[in-house]
């Protein structure tokens, strides 16, 4: 059932739908933006995001408003909620994207600083940041290989501080920020990347952020936009089942059943990961060209029924995307990408769950198209075909259903924005 607020946000934008300003002004020095979007997802292969997108589904939707004022040149407030459903993996609540005060400290005629304070949306590759917005993905979702959904509450904003700046030197453009602070965290999809399955007990409550994030522009190609990002966190699983209790129904269950349900006897459970993402763009006339490589290094101390078993891995992943943008109104994409949530057991053996075999890699092609066939109207379509599962979004319940290697979803969406 849709929330009041849900509702309020509905008629804010009925209201706007039918005036010919492109944002909602609160006089003078304030606006407000929002968007709509709604999905009909097809996914005949596995259960996207939940059973029904099997036969088809509509529980894809997203709607945000955002606002600002603008307390001086200097001083500003932003903030955007955001309700997003995708069937039985995202509810649909309302949530707060990011509330922040925003402060330009300096500013000369080549560098700039200045300081954000509250949740703040992390830089972290081309699309964190901007990754809830249907407006600025290249089609329905953003690339898998590295924004993947099981991650997602983990990086999308810090609740802390944030520094923010830009330098232009011999015609060269750096823009940079670096930002610390806490999040608190989904535990059931972070249990998922981990185990595969929820624990038994305990929860994943507050991760520590550091990160640091670089884009750079040179003078002798405009066209060309470099990137580089850092992001380290650690969090530690609160209130775990007790050893005793632990062995005790490893004692009922056999020692064998450790094997294929280690989630059912963790006793203690601390992750501290470490994100690099290297990011190449280069624009040619009505093309764009992206690619993105991530690293990203784990270190698990994890207790099983009392006994030690601390394990590091890495995981890789890339993507390259070809945009093409005949006219100011259509845009169409191709993107190959691959994921290996373990880069040194490629075929994810050493990840295997009872109902899927496959979560340790992913290999996709997708392709799609925008039209924005009248002013803040936008029809996207898109077509995914996949090999693996590491980028399957995770459901509770999804560990009870018996999933494909390959595997295929159909998108298309309409999206209003003001």
């Amino acid at each position: 059932m849709m929330s009041k607020f849900s509702s309020v946000i509905l008629g804010i934008i009925a209201a706007v739908m039918m005036a010919p300003a492109t944002a909602l002004e609160l006089g003078s020095s304030s606006e407000l933006h929002g968007f709509v979007s709604q999905a009909y997802l097809y996914s005949p292969d596995n259960p996207y995001a939940g059973t029904d997108s099997l036969d088809g589904s509509f529980k894809f939707r997203e709607i945000g408003i955002t606002g600002f004022t603008e307390v001086s040149p200097e001083f500003r407030l932003a903030g955007q909620v955001i309700s997003r459903q995708r069937d039985e993996s995202d509810d649909g609540d309302l949530r707060i994207d990011f509330l922040l005060a925003d402060y330009l400290f300096y500013s000369d005629m080549g560098t700039t600083a200045g300081v954000r304070l509250g949740r703040v949306k992390n830089n972290v590759g081309f699309y964190n940041a901007t990754r809830d917005i249907p407006s600025a993905r290249p089609g329905f979702n953003v690339p898998d290989s590295i924004y993947f959904d099981s991650l997602r509450d983990s990086i999308l904003s810090t609740d802390g501080i944030n520094l923010y700046g830009s330098r232009l030197f011999q015609g060269n453009q750096l823009n940079w920020e670096v930002f610390a602070g806490r999040k608190s965290v989904e535990s059931e999809r972070l249990e998922y990347y981990i185990f595969g399955r929820p624990v038994s007990e305990g929860e994943f409550n507050d991760m520590s952020l550091y990160g640091l994030n670089l884009n750079f522009v040179p003078a002798a190609q405009r066209s060309l936009k470099l990137g580089f990002s850092l992001l380290d966190s650690g969090v530690d699983l609160d209130n775990p089942q007790s050893v005793s209790n632990a062995q005790m129904a490893l004692f009922a269950a056999g020692p064998a059943d450790i094997a294929m349900n280690a989630q059912n006897y963790v006793t203690g459970t601390r992750v501290d990961v470490l994100f690099a993402i290297l990011s190449a763009q280069y624009s040619y006339r009505d093309w764009v060209i992206t690619a993105e490589y991530m690293n990203l290094f784990s270190d698990l101390e994890l207790q099983i029924a009392g006994v030690e078993s601390d394990r590091s891995n890495t995981t890789e992943a890339y993507y390259l995307q070809v945009e093409w943008l005949p006219t100011l109104a259509t845009s169409w994409f191709v993107r190959y990408e691959e994921l290996y949530l373990n880069k040194d057991d490629r075929s994810g053996g050493n990840l295997l769950s009872p109902n899927d075999p496959y979560r340790g890699f992913g290999k996709g092609w997708s392709l799609g198209g925008k039209w924005m066939f009248y002013p803040r109207w936008t029809v996207t379509g898109q077509a995914s075909f996949n090999e693996g599962t590491a980028w399957l979004p995770s459901y509770s319940g999804i560990e009870d259903y018996n999933v494909s290697k390959y595997w295929n979803y159909y998108v298309i969406s309409l999206t209003f924005q003001f």
